[in-house]
C-alpha cells in the first residue's frame, strides 16, 4: 500500500506545478491574449503538431485570431467566432477548408473582443507605414503597445502580397536562400485590388515569437474569391491600404 509521506507530498506537488506551468506556458493570456504556439517552434523547431481545436476556441463568443493549421498544412483566421481555413490543392489552388470539431492550429494568436473603437483611414498608407499607423493609433486610444493586441482593418487595399502555406514556411525559406520541394511549396499572390478584412495581432519586439522578422504585426487577408464565391485566408506579406478603411482597435 502506497503510504504518504512528506517526501511523497512534496514530490506530488511539484509535480501538479509542473504540469499547471506547462498549461501556463502553452496558453498565454498576457492582455487578453491567447496565445499557442511560438513561430521559432513551430516554422523554426518544425513543432507542428496541433496544439487546440478551433471549436474550443469560438465556443464562447467574440473571438478574433490568427493562426496556421496543424502540420502546417493551411492558414486560419477567426472573425467574431467565424473561422475560414485555406489549405493548397495538390495542383497549386486553394481550397476552402470545412471546419470540423477535430481541426487543431499548430500557431494561433487571438483574444475575445466584446467591442471595438474605430479609427478612420483618411490618407494612403504605404506597406512601411502600416505598423506605424496602427501603434498610433492605439496610443491615441489609450491602449498599451508594450503588450500585444489584436486588430482589424475593413476597406480596400492595394498591391496585396500573401501566402498560404503548405507545410513549410516560404519566408523563412527566403531568407535561408533554400527551394523548397513542390509537396510544400505555398500558394503565393499579389492582388492589385481587393476588398475585404486584415485580422492581425500588433505585437512589439515579438520577432520569432509572434511576428516575422522586420515587423511587429501577424496579420491575414479574409476575402471573397470572386469566382468561388468562398472566403479565402491568407498571410499577408505586404499591403496598401486606400483612404476610406477603418481601423479597429479594442475598447
Amino acid at each position: 500500500m502506497y503510504q504518504w509521506t512528506l517526501k511523497s507530498g512534496f514530490v506530488f506537488f511539484a509535480v501538479m506545478i509542473s504540469s499547471l506551468t506547462g498549461v501556463i506556458a502553452e496558453e498565454s493570456k498576457q492582455a487578453g491574449i491567447v496565445q499557442y504556439g511560438k513561430m521559432h517552434e513551430v516554422i523554426g523547431q518544425q513543432q507542428h503538431q496541433g496544439r487546440v481545436k478551433f471549436a474550443e476556441l469560438i465556443q464562447k463568443p467574440h473571438f478574433y485570431a490568427v493562426g496556421a493549421l496543424e502540420s502546417l498544412a493551411g492558414e486560419a483566421t477567426i472573425f467574431d467566432g467565424k473561422t475560414t481555413l485555406t489549405q493548397v490543392k495538390p495542383d497549386g489552388t486553394l481550397s476552402p477548408e470545412k471546419l470540423s470539431p477535430k481541426t487543431q492550429a499548430a500557431l494561433l494568436v487571438g483574444s475575445y473582443v466584446k467591442s471595438w473603437s474605430e479609427h478612420p483611414v483618411s490618407r494612403t498608407i504605404q506597406p512601411d507605414e502600416v505598423d506605424s499607423l496602427i501603434e498610433q493609433a492605439a496610443r491615441k486610444a489609450g491602449l498599451n503597445v508594450d503588450e500585444p493586441f489584436m486588430f482589424v482593418i475593413q476597406g480596400d487595399f492595394k498591391n496585396v502580397r500573401f501566402h498560404v502555406i503548405n507545410g513549410a514556411c516560404p519566408l523563412r525559406a527566403r531568407m535561408r536562400k533554400e527551394v523548397l520541394p513542390k509537396e510544400k511549396r505555398p500558394y503565393e499572390a499579389d492582388l492589385s485590388n481587393v476588398k475585404g478584412k486584415l485580422v492581425g495581432v500588433f505585437a512589439k519586439n515579438s520577432v520569432g515569437n509572434i511576428t516575422h522578422p522586420a515587423t511587429s504585426v501577424h496579420v491575414h487577408l479574409l476575402y471573397k474569391d470572386e469566382q468561388s464565391g468562398k472566403m479565402r485566408t491568407g498571410h499577408v506579406e505586404q499591403v496598401t491600404l486606400q483612404p476610406g478603411a477603418t481601423l479597429l482597435l479594442p475598447e
